[in-house]
């Protein structure tokens, strides 16, 4: 049934856990619902531009449910794909050359800043460009519930599920002549060709469809087949939604002939007439013809997810729960108050990641299998399993009276080994060493807290508690990474909580390193310097900021006048 892999699917488990939290989708809502698009926008953490006649349609933009909808990285990343340009099809009407269109950037870094930016674009000027087109009910609060008919849903059930929401057995899949039965139909077909035709696609000269992929001949359904990136891949492509979109496009834009890339330098094309849909392979590029956008084009997630008890109809967007899963008991309105409500004062208190209660967790802490109370962690200390508590990045020696902690700190400091619980504590505040699994999962979900929730969240958390010096995977702390916040405002609140400018990585790096080395702006290495950034401290490789100057920079012609100052002052004040 699955047009994703059992790996692909444990990444999205997580980018849905974390991706758009709860406090976001609540506030966009409040804020759409009043008519105050600009307020929705603040809280979808996106920048706006200049909108000119583009912005009548961003009254009705759902920055929520937009982010939801965006290709991720993946790869190990939550973060959105980079270097995208999508553009926003409005949900009626054909657009005319001089149609203005509103236009969202991602981000540049899969580790940057995970704000997006909106703008305009006369619609001219984006034909034939590298863009990504976006259907309204992927953007657009009044159109979501057409995201069913995409998928292949009808009035009474959407494919892989009962009319009750249940998820059917794989001997019940394919029943009846309804889209959901021939959407199942389609994804169990074995030829491609087959698979289309299911889907209601005018197979028209095909040649060689049915060639199977390579590596996946051996594997039966309904084991999933690989998703090739950055192309759909044969299996992961969804014919029932490629023939809703590429109809609803065409009648979109205007344009009634487009192109998906299949593998290689083979590309699909598709001749939209009136209602039918007419397919045929090409083997040219088919850089002439408009494409639809490959990682939009795959069985959508969110069902499969379900299917595999990866998530509950409960966890999704309200307004995709509302499209696939209408309860009035689940709708929307109902969810958002929730969310959005104070908590009563005879409620229990609600935990923060790994335990303890937190000030305006509803904020900051509300998502996906937010309350998680990890409880202390067993380490085996001295021949016996001590406790080791957790609480927002801060350890605490449950086992051990404070005159311990102070002998076994001042035998490191002088070169001394330590082990068991103070072994922990060591890798948990340095850039090296082994942690207990439950541990770097606390460490993961704070920081994918923070990726997501932005600025905003990182103050929540370091005024509810958190200890400023938490570390990622790779040894980093919050100075490493300050460059994917706000960080005119947060490098003073780390200098101030006592976080040093001059942390190591586990590669060495500095967080000056890092800037040089990444181009950060000018003005937060001249901020980093002034703070005390030492640019003669060397990495792993034995090279300093110096050295990365006189050995790499001086090659390069095309640094912004900011990014030279900057080095400038660095290289006077050395």
């Amino acid at each position: 049934m699955s047009g994703h892999d059992p790996l692909a699917l444990a990444e999205w488990q997580r980018v849905r856990r974390y991706a758009v939290p709860t406090w976001m989708i609540a506030e966009c809502t409040e804020a759409r619902e009043r008519g105050d698009w600009r307020a929705a926008c603040r809280a979808g953490r996106i920048d706006v531009g200049e909108l000119g006649a583009a912005a009548h349609h961003a009254v009705h933009l759902a920055p929520d449910l937009l982010r939801w909808h965006l290709p991720r990285a993946l790869g190990g990343d939550t973060t959105l794909a980079v270097d995208r340009r999508y553009v926003l099809i409005p949900g009626e009407g054909t657009l005319e050359p001089d149609s203005s269109v509103l236009t969202v950037d991602s981000p540049v870094s899969v580790e940057g800043s995970q704000r997006l930016t909106l703008g305009a674009a006369r619609w001219a000027d984006l034909v034939g460009e590298r863009v990504t087109l976006l259907p309204a009910y992927l953007w657009d609060a009044r159109y979501a519930g057409d995201l069913r008919a995409a998928v292949g849903g009808s009035a009474v059930r959407v494919p892989g599920f009962s009319a009750d929401g249940e998820p059917l057995s794989f001997d019940a899949l394919g029943a009846g002549d309804g889209p959901p039965g021939r959407a199942e139909r389609s994804r169990q077909a074995r030829p491609l060709t087959d698979s289309f035709a299911e889907a209601g696609f005018v197979i028209d000269g095909v040649v060689g469809l049915n060639r199977p992929p390579p590596e996946c001949v051996q594997l039966p359904l309904p084991v999933p087949l690989p998703v090739v990136f950055p192309g759909p891949g044969r299996r992961a492509i969804d014919p029932m939604r490629l023939h809703h979109d590429v109809r609803l496009l065409a009648a979109r834009t205007g344009l009634p002939t487009w192109a998906l890339w299949l593998d290689g330098d083979r590309y699909l094309r598709f001749d939209v007439a009136g209602e039918g849909v007419w397919l045929t392979e090409l083997t040219t590029s088919a850089l002439e013809l408009p494409e639809l956008p490959g990682d939009m084009a795959r069985y959508f997630v969110d069902l499969e997810l379900i299917r595999c008890g990866r998530l509950t109809p409960g966890e999704l967007h309200p307004l995709v729960r509302a499209a696939l899963f209408p309860a009035p008991e689940s709708s929307a309105r109902s969810v958002l108050e929730s969310a959005a409500a104070p908590p009563s004062p005879d409620a229990p208190a609600v935990l923060a990641p790994g335990g303890g209660a937190v000030p305006g967790s509803g904020g900051v802490f509300g998502g996906p299998g937010a309350d998680r109370d990890a409880g202390p962690v067993r380490v085996r200390c001295r021949g016996e399993w001590h406790k080791v508590g957790v609480r927002l990045g801060r350890l605490g020696l449950e086992s051990h009276t404070e005159a311990e902690q102070r002998r076994e700190r001042a035998l490191r400091a002088f070169g001394g080994e330590v082990s068991g619980c103070f072994a922990v504590e060591h890798a948990w505040h340095g850039p090296v060493g082994r942690l207990p699994r439950r541990l770097r999962a606390h460490r993961e979900d704070l920081w994918q807290r923070m990726i997501h929730g932005g600025t905003r969240t990182v103050f929540e958390l370091l005024d509810a508690g958190m200890d400023v010096r938490l570390r990622d995977s790779r040894g980093r702390t919050l100075m490493h990474r300050v460059r994917s916040f706000d960080h005119a405002r947060l490098l003073p609140r780390l200098l101030a909580d006592g976080l040093d400018v001059n942390a190591r990585d586990k590669e060495g790096s500095t967080p000056l390193y890092l800037a040089i080395v990444h181009r950060w702006p000018g003005s937060l290495i001249i901020a980093m310097a002034d703070a005390g950034a030492d640019p003669h401290l060397p990495n792993q490789g034995d090279m300093s900021v110096i050295e990365h100057f006189d050995d790499i920079l001086d090659y390069h012609e095309d640094l912004p006048a900011d990014f030279e100052a900057a080095v400038a002052y660095l290289r006077k004040r050395a």
